[in-house]
């Protein structure tokens, strides 16, 4: 028997197909004190987990933690950023810029709402955990959109994927076909209320202009755009093996005295900018906003290589995925000098010396928000220099296919990216130094590879003494 009947979900007008299967429960529910919301719910819930989604459709968020994830493959000269608006249930606005979620602010205060993005191009995830018992009552509705690089519409892009995860399921899917949209960004989704309940809608429209003009559209205070200071002189590396030793270069003159913090200012308009750090633009100084640059986080991801593609040989041997390992070398101003990395379990600390943390080890780039290295900003007058490095623990060195990128977050400040397009057969990078500058972080794109660790040290001269470690 195929019969089969339709039942109109009178909220958007969405045909739900109810299979034969439940036809008898259907007619039984009509001798029982079920309401039609109720039966609407059963059928929502029994129905196939894995929903295709088209324009306007929603799904019952049966779970208060729900992910909704963004998946496609960036060419190199593209970036796509996923950003989620908490709008108030009166206003349809943001109530402040705290309610905007995005790569220079990845979560809500209570982390109700928390971004994480993989850096990752080939391919591309970028996932948002919601926690809607935690989102705030005024909020009645949570919109995600995407916006493209200047100057490129969505057309550029390949086919955009949706999935939305309750307890670790897969219970509904949508596809933006990016081809067929001429417009800088995109209303993907929302996440809202009706009547008590939690559903996500998949809305699929287009708007025109980029990331600002969005933002502004719903409510968010803009800044301009920051002009970088130019930056002062800094001794260049000319030679590619110093010797080892404590001569690290001084700066000629003493440092001057750091000026009394100015009272405390109102919260500024929050800041779209991103800092990339490349060849032409490699260097730019970050001032203090307050008496100090708070907690500053250094992230690295990757993709994850050839895991899925991996025999049973393969994996005994190891082959096939890469684990990068992030580090950092410390030296402060009272002569301290320190080492922070997952070989030889140097995690640091954070409220001590050398005041910087290693989070933990991804082992494979499958965590969504890859390392985090976090250094106590507000320590940083105590700090002389930081250079930040990375190196392959385990995999072939290949750095053009891990897709590395680095981003280095201050509160209040745009974030700096450094991508790892280069190298060759060395398995180790250094990324970044961060130099104290009269009070000021200076962050120096360096992207040179070497041998190992120790070759980064003759270089910078820290003077570490080495030896062989493992993670085990």
């Amino acid at each position: 028997m195929n019969e089969s009947f339709f039942l109109i979900y009178l909220e958007n007008m969405t045909f739900l197909t109810i299979h034969c299967e439940f036809y008898a429960i259907l007619k039984l529910s009509l001798f029982l004190d079920i309401s039609s919301q109720q039966l609407i719910d059963f059928f929502q819930q029994k129905r196939e987990c894995n929903m295709q989604l088209v324009a306007g459709a929603n799904i019952l968020l049966t779970e208060s933690q729900v992910e909704i994830r963004v998946k496609t493959a960036l060419a190199s000269h593209l970036e796509l950023d996923v950003t989620a608006y908490l709008l108030d249930q009166q206003t349809q606005k943001v109530r402040g810029d705290a309610d905007m979620i995005f790569y220079g602010q990845t979560a809500t205060p209570n982390r109700s709402v928390v971004l994480l993005e993989s850096g990752a191009k080939q391919p591309y995830l970028t996932t948002f955990q919601f926690n809607t018992a935690q989102l705030d009552p005024q909020i009645g509705k949570v919109a995600l959109c995407a916006t493209v690089t200047e100057p490129y519409a969505m057309n550029a892009l390949n086919t955009l994927d949706l999935e939305v995860v309750c307890a670790g399921q897969v219970i509904a899917q949508a596809q933006v076909l990016s081809a067929q949209r001429t417009e800088k960004a995109l209303i993907l989704g929302e996440v809202y209320q009706h009547q008590g309940r939690w559903k996500f809608r998949f809305v699929n429209q287009g708007f025109n202009g980029g990331l600002q003009p969005l933002a502004e559209h719903y409510g968010v205070d803009i800044s301009a755009p920051p002009t970088p200071a130019t930056p002062p002189p800094v001794p260049s590396h000319t030679n590619a093996n110093p010797p080892y030793g404590d001569a690290v270069p001084q700066s000629v003159s003493s440092p001057s005295p750091s000026p009394s913090p100015s009272p405390s200012p109102s919260p500024s308009p929050i800041n779209l900018s991103k800092i990339r750090l490349d060849k032409q633009n490699s260097s730019i100084n970050l001032t203090k906003k307050g008496a100090g640059f708070g907690r500053i986080r250094v992230n690295l991801n990757w993709n994850r290589q050839g895991e899925s593609k991996q025999g049973f040989l393969n994996k005994l041997m190891n082959k096939g995925s890469i684990d990068l390992d992030l580090g950092a070398m410390i030296r402060l101003k009272n002569g301290y000098r320190d080492l922070v990395q997952p070989l030889g379990n140097a995690f640091g600390e954070y409220h001590h010396q050398p005041y910087i943390e290693l989070e933990g080890d991804d082992r494979t780039g499958a965590q969504a928000q890859g390392e985090n290295l976090f250094i106590n900003g507000d320590e940083w007058d105590k700090i002389e220099r930081i250079v930040i490095y990375t190196y392959i623990y385990q995999g072939v060195p290949n750095w053009a296919a891990t897709d590395a990128v680095v981003t280095i977050e201050l509160p209040n400040q745009p974030p700096i990216e450094v991508q790892l397009t280069e190298g060759g057969r060395l398995g180790t990078c250094a990324i970044v130094e961060l130099v104290n500058q009269n009070g000021m972080i200076q962050a120096n794109r360096e992207v040179r590879y070497f041998k190992d660790q120790s070759y980064v040290d003759d270089y910078y001269r820290f003077g570490f003494n080495w030896s062989a470690g493992t993670k085990d």
